[in-house]
Parts: structure tokens; sequence; C-alpha cells
């Protein structure tokens, strides 16, 4: 599957950077470092404010700075702001899911990013929507989904 996109939702991205639990730490800079090397990540504008965010809110860095830093490297994955089109597709997504709005938006760019799979902790693993596949990246190590 060359080629193949993977969105990665806001959660394992912070994982990277979690002091409190170092096996999710570890797994989520594992994929990282995979789909940075093989060129398969995808974000959106909207993961990197909500990064940002938590980072300024639970105070995870000793300055502002640092945490504007670290979410200005991860914008290499993409930055693309989401538009009307997302917002349709969102909006179907909602009302096919119970999954949440701002969950909906994020699949929804991934959709129009012409991802595979979806990398996060908080949907159901597994679960295939639109051509869209969520993988749970503390369920599967990245070899058992992508070829290496």
């Amino acid at each position: 599957m060359p080629g193949v996109k993977v969105f990665v939702d806001t959660n394992v991205l912070l994982y990277i950077h979690d002091r409190k639990n170092p096996d999710k730490r570890e797994r989520a800079r594992a994929w990282l470092e995979i789909l940075a090397l093989q060129d398969r990540a995808q974000i959106n504008l909207q993961v990197l404010n909500e990064l940002t965010y938590v980072f300024l809110r639970k105070k995870w860095f000793d300055s502002p700075t640092i945490a504007f830093a670290i979410v200005d490297q991860f914008a290499a994955f993409g930055d693309r702001p989401l538009d009307q089109a997302d917002v349709e597709c969102a909006r179907t997504l909602h009302m096919k899911t119970a999954y949440s709005w701002w969950d909906c938006l994020l699949l929804a760019s991934a959709i129009e990013l012409k991802c595979r799979y979806f990398l996060s902790e908080d949907l159901h693993d597994g679960h295939a929507i639109e051509g869209l596949t969520i993988v749970n990246p503390f369920l599967h190590r990245a070899g058992d989904i992508l070829p290496l």
C-alpha cells in the first residue's frame, strides 16, 4: 500500500509528550516515527489548534513559546483549514455515527485528504466509514497495519 495516508488525531500527538504514561508515549512515538519517515502522516489546522489548547491549558511546558514551537513542528504533517465540504461531510457522518461533532469534523477532513486510516484512541477501533478505517495505536503496531 504505497502512499497510504494516515490521519493522526490530536490525542496521539498529545501522548508523545505525556509524562504520566510512558507506555503510551513510546507507542505514539513509534507510530509517528514510521509515519514521518514514510511521509504518510496527515493532520489539519483543527488538530494543531486542539494541541495548542491542551498544551496551554494544562501548562505542559515552562513557556507558551515552547508549546508553540512544538505545534509548529507538527504543522509539517498539514495545516489545512476546514472548508464547507468538510462541514457537509461531517454533518453526514454525525447523522450516521455516535461520534462527537468535533470528531466528525476530523473524520471529514481525513476523508477529504484521501486518508485510508484514522489513528485515534478515542473512536471505535476497526470501524470503517467512507473508506476510512479507525485504528487505535495502542492496540496495533504500525507494522501490523502498514507495510514497512
